[in-house]
């Protein structure tokens, strides 16, 4: 693979990021429209999620072109070095593990600090709800499947090509 090739599947791994981040804070953003106070309005809304679906239509679409754009040129001739399927697989997983990662250390650093903060004033007011317990669990799963797609990926590959090939 050329290093443009290895910038255009990162264009397209950021653009499949960037659209599920679109997607988990739309719902969110929409609520604000009907609640009292400052609010944002359904144009502006509209105008950012427009503009984020066209960059990761971009990205997606146009992942080479990207590189290109990224990469300074190169007086030398392209040097092609080649991965095996077996190598790009634990790449794979290794990049899978970031991206959980990237997804789950913003929420293990707002519970830690939820959680320190609780501690300090009077406990016995604070009540943790079922919501507040299941994100705790969660993001705690989601930091050890991180972990393990991270470090892990050689018992990982092993597994799936057993359950493939038999």
């Amino acid at each position: 693979m050329s290093r443009e090739d290895f910038i255009a599947v990162a264009s397209r791994l950021f653009a499949l990021f960037l659209l599920v981040t679109v997607a988990r804070s739309f719902p969110s953003a929409i609520a604000l429209i009907g609640q009292g106070g400052p609010q944002p309005s359904l144009i502006l809304v509209a105008l950012v999620l427009a503009s984020s679906i066209v960059v990761c239509a971009v990205l997606w679409f146009f992942p080479l072109t990207v590189a290109r754009k990224l990469l300074p040129v190169m007086k030398e001739p392209r040097s092609d070095s080649q991965m095996s399927g077996s190598i790009a697989l634990s790449v794979g997983l290794t990049l899978l593990g970031v991206w959980v990662l990237a997804y789950a250390l913003p929420d293990a650093i707002y519970w830690g600090t939820l959680f320190l903060l609780t501690r300090q004033i009077n406990a016995e007011q604070i009540q943790w709800g079922p919501e507040q317990v299941a994100g705790m669990v969660m993001t705690v799963a989601e930091l050890a499947v991180a972990a393990w797609l991270i470090f892990g990926s050689s018992g990982i590959k092993r597994l799936i090509y057993r359950y493939r090939y038999g």
